[in-house]
């Protein structure tokens, strides 16, 4: 009868222990799936994001279009007007200073800082994640620790220091970019975006701001003297 009863009982734990082990994997896949579809849903989120951020280039691709066309207007209309030609002729040579990055500048966007306790773990490729991130949110103008950045600039390792333009610049890095604030925010913080592994080492801050003022690059560093026209045919 002892026997029995102590059998009964080693019978009774062994369900117990089984019946615990399986709700506790249930229990764990519960989690997982939970994990799973919240991935999911976020996922679906960046996607949406990055739909109305290629929907807003096309719609400033758009509008590029039409002020082209509204200039190429003003030139024929101006046709026999030197005068009205000399103007038009300065504003477009302001302007393309003005996108050259020949002229200070200000506006809307945004300042992404890397931590100064972390300038060690910072790579030349983590700026240009983040610079190549804001170029694709549409960014008109940029710059790493007030050094204009544009299309020849340089962002490299050099003697275990940073280097932009030629120039070494000393840790906390702060990239600005004039850029609509809330795009480019949005960008760099979606998940598996250019900010998402950079975090994994790096304390990296995002911040808005209505007032962003970037310089204009030196002069001295845009060279054409190997650079020869080629005459039209």
């Amino acid at each position: 009868m002892k026997a029995k009863k102590i059998s009964r009982n080693i019978s009774i734990s062994i369900v117990c222990v089984i019946l615990g082990l399986a709700l506790s994997w249930q229990f764990q896949s519960i989690r997982n799936d939970a994990k799973v579809l919240n991935l999911e849903s976020q996922k679906k989120d960046d996607l949406i994001v990055k739909i109305l951020n290629e929907q807003k280039n096309n719609e400033n691709l758009r509008v590029k279009l039409g002020e082209l066309q509204v200039q190429l207007g003003k030139f024929e209309s101006a046709r026999g007007n030197s005068d009205e030609n000399l103007k038009l002729l300065a504003d477009e040579i302001q302007k393309l200073k003005t996108v050259a990055g020949l002229t200070n500048v200000k506006g809307r966007g945004v300042l992404v800082t890397f931590k100064k306790e972390d300038s060690l773990n910072v790579e030349d490729d983590d700026l240009l994640f983040v610079l190549n991130e804001l170029r694709a949110t549409d960014a008109q103008a940029l710059a790493i620790n007030e050094q204009r950045i544009i299309d020849t600039s340089e962002v490299r390792v050099a003697g275990g220091y940073i280097m932009v333009n030629g120039r070494h610049v000393v840790p906390p890095y702060v990239v600005k970019a004039i850029v609509d604030p809330d795009n480019a925010v949005n960008a760099l913080n979606m998940i598996g975006g250019a900010l998402e592994r950079i975090r994994l080492f790096i304390d990296v801050k995002v911040e808005k701001s209505d007032d962003i003022e970037i310089p204009k690059i030196s002069e001295e560093l845009i060279r054409i003297d190997k650079l020869k026209q080629i005459e039209n045919k």
